[in-house]
């Protein structure tokens, strides 16, 4: 007999459900789409700046990189196996672990993750406005592109973008599924260009592109620089460091792994997945192989046409970030180099829907075990999903935009994620050693990898990976580290009174966190008190 069939407590009488309606495709677009954002653009050049000496091994570092991920999706893959719930990392925590610890994970995930969907809403503006420009010589778009600069447009299209994406994750998983297919196929196609642009070209093809178009974006951002006027040749033979060895490869594929972070979005959605047991590990595993080939072939065909030298120097140079749609374009006709450009803003605006999505899905978890009232748990009848944790979460980053419009150094507080995330992934290695212990029963019903020796194994490699990337983030402690430890603070409070106030209604939260949800996904309660005449 499964745990959730032992529970003893009622379920709400509507028994209105969530649905599993979400097959593999829809999961691994889940994961391609959060992860495959519009950084890879910038950070697979920029590494060239922030680890001098990693010359032409960029690919290379992206697979050595992979390795954390590697791990980290394994113990997700294993947990998920015996517990397919909405609510992923938090169910798995507060069941293997300590419930406690399980939503002080989650609780700065999700904050995180919600003004992270804020902030990539507000900087699209600028990549939309980008990607037009190069059709400014041959379509007629003055009026778009003098909008997309204005104030105005730094509010209104953020706000569109997120409250669309909201209403079609209101829509029901299925709606919500073929949206995130399609975003994958349209971003995929757009990283395709880069790659066959890239291999079908050499240094020497770049260089006269280079010297033929004076007016290009590319040459407009040289000019601002001490490259200006200087050959290509001339720029390699005196602007590059030397090649590292594998002190550089290892600090790049560290700084590169960031790359991959969220991945484990699909565990949100194991509440609706298809036949989760066998779904939700293959997800994993699929979707962190397709993302690590995209980013090795991506990377390596940008610098197969372009000499690494040439991008060092540049992004030493230039006072902004360099991309490289901005490098790659001049080896395209204006059309496509407008495509991969509108194709990058599509990149950063797909990483909305699945963060609604899994967002969303710890919001209505927390709510359903009662850490947060359980009304917000409600499932809408007509479209079976959790409209108002769905809200809440879209409140959020409405807020965030707005802030981001009035200040935008607001923008900077959200890379706190990263310490939030990297900090679940080790407590999902720890749950995963800790199963048996803390919850024989559940462990039991483990379906992928059942080899306990290859459990810890995988457990073990993923916290020796992981830690020293959270030391990174961490320390020293810094305005980003003041944040997410001023946020678990605020997740201590939430959960402490929820706590008392349960017990003060004669609940037992502790029976909650000893079993799983039921497998319908139905909220589960406390037997009302009985009351003495």
């Amino acid at each position: 007999m499964s745990p959730e069939a032992r529970s003893t407590q009622p379920t709400t009488g509507k028994g209105i459900t969530l649905v599993r309606e979400l097959g593999l495709l829809a999961l691994v677009a889940t994961a391609v789409c959060n992860v495959i954002g519009a950084g890879i653009n910038v950070i697979s050049v920029g590494v060239q700046k922030d680890v001098p000496g990693i010359g032409p091994y960029v690919p290379l570092a992206f697979v050595v990189g992979v390795f954390p991920a590697i791990f980290t999706a394994l113990c997700y893959a294993v947990l998920a196996s015996a517990m397919p719930r909405a609510g992923g990392g938090y169910i798995y925590v507060s069941r293997a672990l300590n419930p406690f610890l399980g939503f002080m994970a989650t609780f700065s995930k999700w904050f995180g993750l919600a003004s992270v969907i804020g902030v990539i809403a507000y900087v699209d503006v600028a990549l939309l406005q980008s990607g037009i420009g190069y059709l400014d010589p041959y379509v007629e778009l003055g009026p778009v592109y003098a909008f997309l600069s204005s104030d105005a447009a730094k509010l209104v299209v953020p706000l569109a973008m997120i409250w669309l994406f909201w209403l079609i994750n209101v829509l029901g998983v299925r709606t919500y599924g073929t949206t995130v297919v399609v975003l994958m196929f349209l971003m995929l196609l757009g990283g395709t260009c880069v790659i066959f642009v890239g291999f079908s070209n050499d240094p020497q093809s770049f260089a006269a592109a280079l010297a033929a178009q004076p007016d290009s974006p590319l040459a407009g951002v040289m000019a601002q620089t001490s490259l200006a006027g200087k050959s290509l040749s001339q720029i390699e033979s005196t602007a590059a460091a030397p090649v590292g060895g594998a002190g550089e490869l290892l600090a790049a594929a560290a700084f590169l792994f960031f790359a991959y972070i969220g991945f484990a979005s699909i565990s949100q959605a194991g509440g609706e997945t298809k036949d989760p047991h066998r779904s939700l590990p293959l997800g994993f595993l699929i979707a962190t192989s397709v993302i690590c080939a995209y980013y090795v072939l991506f990377s390596w065909a940008v610098y197969h046409a372009i000499p690494w030298k040439y991008i060092a120097a540049l992004t030493n140079e230039a006072a902004t970030d360099i991309s490289v749609p901005l490098l790659i374009g001049v080896l395209m006709p204006p059309v496509l180099a407008s495509f991969v450009g509108l194709m990058a803003a599509l990149a950063l605006a797909n990483d909305i829907p699945p963060m609604l999505m899994a967002t969303s899905r710890l919001f209505f978890a927390w709510a359903r075990d009662g850490v947060f009232p359980r009304g917000l748990a409600s499932i809408n009848q007509r479209f079976r999903t959790p409209h108002w944790a769905l809200t809440v979460c879209a409140l959020v980053s409405t807020l965030w935009v707005i802030l981001c419009n009035i200040e935008e150094g607001y923008f900077t507080g959200v890379v706190t994620v990263n310490i939030a995330l990297i900090f679940t992934y080790m407590l999902i290695a720890v749950s995963v050693i800790s199963l048996p212990r803390c919850n024989p029963t559940i462990c039991r019903e483990v379906r992928f990898m059942r080899s306990r020796a290859a459990q810890i194994i995988v457990a073990c490699l993923a916290i020796a990976f992981l830690l020293p990337l959270f030391k990174i983030q961490f320390w020293p402690i810094e305005s980003a580290s003041k944040f997410w430890l001023g946020v678990m603070g605020v997740g201590a409070l939430i959960f402490a009174i929820m706590w008392f106030r349960a017990k003060a209604r004669g609940e037992d939260l502790r029976k909650v966190f000893a079993h799983l949800p039921t497998a319908s996904e139905q909220v589960e309660l406390a037997p009302e008190p009985k009351v003495e005449d």
